[in-house]
C-alpha cells in the first residue's frame, strides 16, 4: 500500500512537472516569436492587476473633492496632478482601469456566447433560418457603429433609468458585436460542418445539439479566442468614445473617456496633465490588447500568420 501510494504521488509530481515545463516552453517560444504580442500581454496583465488591486494602489478616494488643491500639477503629493475639483488624477486613472476591465470583459463575454451559437446554428441548419440571420446581420452592419451605439444607449437609459450606466454600456456594446460575430462563427462552422467526423456523427445517430456542442464547437475555439482578445481592446476604446460623447459611463464614476471629455478638453492648455493621463492609459491598453490579439491570431491560425 505504501509503495503504491508513493508511486502514485511520484507520478502526479512528475505529471505536474511536465505541465509546468511545457507551459514554460510554450511561453518562451511565444516570447521569442511574438515579442510585441508578449509586450501586449504584459500591458493587459498590468491592467487586470491594477483594476483588481485598485483599492490598494490608489493614493486617495477618486471621488473626494477639495478646492484647496484644485488643478495642482503632478508632484510628490499628487503623482498625476489634480483636476478642477481637487480630485487626485492618479487615483481616478487607477479606478478608471477597473471600469475599462469591467466593460471589456463583460462586453466580450456577453457578445461571444450568443454570437457563437447563432453562427453555428445558422451554418448548421442553413435554409430559411440562415437567410433570416444573415439579413439581420446585413441590416445591423449597414448602420454606422457609433450611431447604433448611441441609439442603443439612449433607448436603454430611457427604458431602464435605475440600471447602472456601466451595465448599460456593456449591453450596448455587446448587442451589435454578438450579431456581427455570428457571421465569423458561421464561416468557421461551414468549413467543418461537412467534415468526415461530423458526417460520421450524423450516421451514428447523434443529435444536432450533440454534434454542435461536441464536434463543431471544440474545433472553432481558435477563432473564438482571437475574436475575444481583439474585441477586448475594441470594447475599451468604444466605451471611452461613448463616455467622451457623454453617452457612456456617467459622472462621478471615473472613466478614461469622460476624463478626456469633461476635464481634458476644458483644461487642455491650463492643466494639460488632465489630458495626458487618460490619453496615455487608454492608448497603452488598446495597443497592448490589439498586439496580444494579433499575436494570438498568428499563432492559432497558421493561414493568417504575419511577420515575426
Amino acid at each position: 500500500m505504501a509503495a503504491t501510494g508513493t508511486a502514485s504521488t511520484f507520478g502526479q509530481s512528475r505529471e505536474s512537472s511536465n505541465i509546468v515545463a511545457k507551459t514554460l516552453s510554450v511561453t518562451g517560444n511565444f516570447l521569442r516569436r511574438k515579442p510585441l504580442g508578449a509586450f501586449g500581454a504584459i500591458i493587459t496583465l498590468i491592467l487586470i492587476l491594477t483594476a483588481v488591486f485598485a483599492d490598494s494602489i490608489a493614493q486617495y478616494d477618486p471621488l473626494e473633492q477639495s478646492q484647496r488643491v484644485a488643478l495642482v500639477a503632478p508632484g510628490a503629493d499628487f503623482w498625476a496632478g489634480t483636476d478642477q475639483f481637487g480630485r487626485d488624477m492618479f487615483s481616478r486613472l487607477v479606478y478608471g482601469a477597473r471600469v475599462s476591465l469591467f466593460v471589456g470583459v463583460g462586453a466580450t463575454i456577453l457578445a461571444l456566447f450568443p454570437g457563437i451559437w447563432v453562427g453555428i446554428m445558422s451554418a448548421y441548419f442553413g435554409g430559411l433560418f440562415d437567410y433570416i440571420v444573415q439579413r439581420v446581420v446585413d441590416s445591423v452592419q449597414a448602420i454606422p457603429g457609433i450611431i447604433l451605439l448611441i441609439a442603443i444607449m439612449v433607448v436603454l437609459s430611457a427604458r431602464f433609468p435605475d440600471v447602472p450606466s456601466q451595465v448599460m454600456v456593456v449591453i450596448a456594446l455587446a448587442l451589435p458585436r454578438a450579431i456581427s460575430s455570428s457571421r465569423v462563427m458561421r464561416g468557421s462552422t461551414m468549413q467543418i460542418s461537412n467534415s468526415e467526423y461530423v458526417t460520421a456523427a450524423r450516421a451514428l445517430g447523434a443529435s444536432d445539439s450533440r454534434i454542435m456542442a461536441r464536434h463543431i464547437l471544440p474545433n472553432i475555439v481558435s477563432p473564438i479566442i482571437v475574436m475575444a482578445s481583439l474585441g477586448f481592446g475594441e470594447f475599451i476604446l468604444a466605451e471611452a468614445t461613448l463616455s467622451f460623447l457623454g453617452f457612456g459611463v456617467q459622472a462621478p464614476a471615473p472613466s478614461w473617456g469622460s476624463m478626456l471629455s469633461a476635464e481634458g478638453r476644458a483644461y487642455m492648455f491650463a492643466a494639460p496633465w488632465l489630458l495626458w493621463g487618460p490619453a496615455i492609459a487608454l492608448s497603452l491598453v488598446v495597443f497592448g490588447a490589439n498586439m496580444f490579439g494579433d499575436a494570438l491570431r498568428d499563432v492559432l491560425d497558421p493561414r493568417l500568420r504575419g511577420s515575426r
